[in-house]
């Protein structure tokens, strides 16, 4: 993995501990999905729990039909893309993310569109027969005539628990006793507010997280749940922007 595009505050903040979270998510408003810690739901995003296949798709990738933060990618950084191809095993009700098998495509990025100038260019991502959480959205104007449906993604960042950058969420350097399990890391993402009406109350996001607490008891200690409580707190105090 090449670390190029080192000013990437995304980068920055993790390799120095920091949570990739209000900070980016919210003061700057443009990193994709899943790109930090999760205090609400980009508008169209959809949580996804899948398992990881061997299978790695060619993806042909044009620049100018990328979307998001993705369409700042140099078109040199696009060629040879491939993506890993993953199997849906359960998506929120009334999003569509796969093909009639059940497939679909996740292109994983280096960290910080714009900035990196290479694609992923490590062999693995995601070890095959892993259950991991994605949140998509959709990055493409064009879908490919012919295969699953693609969607990119920051490599480092995605998917839940895998992404190498995860870790860093935590805002102290203890290693935490337990992690939450895929299953309830996707319940906690179904339960959180839109980004528009987290913006409007950011404690709309805090009553959110509490009230998915109340039907998950033993939870409140589990990763990442006390950095998205003490988070969410900093920005209703006013301490960070929202």
């Amino acid at each position: 993995m090449r670390l190029r595009g080192m000013t990437s505050l995304a980068l920055l903040l993790a390799l120095s501990g920091t949570p990739v979270s209000a900070q980016s998510q919210a003061a700057e408003g443009f990193e994709p999905a899943g790109a930090g810690l999760p205090l609400y739901r980009p508008a169209g995003a959809a949580a996804v729990v899948a398992v990881a296949t061997p299978r790695w798709a060619p993806v042909p990738t044009d620049s100018h039909d990328l979307l998001g933060a993705y369409r700042f990618l140099p078109p040199y950084a696009t060629d040879d893309t491939r993506g890993q191809v993953f199997r849906v095993l359960e998506a929120e009700t009334g999003t569509s993310v796969s093909d009639s098998l059940g497939m679909f495509v996740a292109v994983p990025w280096t960290v910080g569109c714009g900035c990196a100038e290479e694609g992923w260019d490590r062999p693995d991502w995601v070890p095959p027969g892993d259950t991991v959480v994605f949140l998509l959205t959709k990055t493409r104007s064009h879908e490919p005539r012919t295969g699953p449906p693609v969607f990119d993604v920051l490599g480092w960042h995605q998917p839940y628990p895998v992404g190498d950058f995860i870790p860093y969420w935590r805002w102290s350097r203890e290693e935490p006793e337990r992690w939450l399990s895929v299953m309830e890391f996707f319940g906690l993402l179904g339960a959180l507010p839109t980004e528009a009406a987290y913006r409007l109350d950011p404690g709309s996001s805090l009553v959110a997280v509490r009230g998915w607490l109340e039907g998950s008891p033993g939870s409140e200690t589990s990763f990442p749940v006390p950095t998205i409580l003490r988070e969410l707190n900093r920005v209703i105090d006013g301490r960070i922007p929202h």
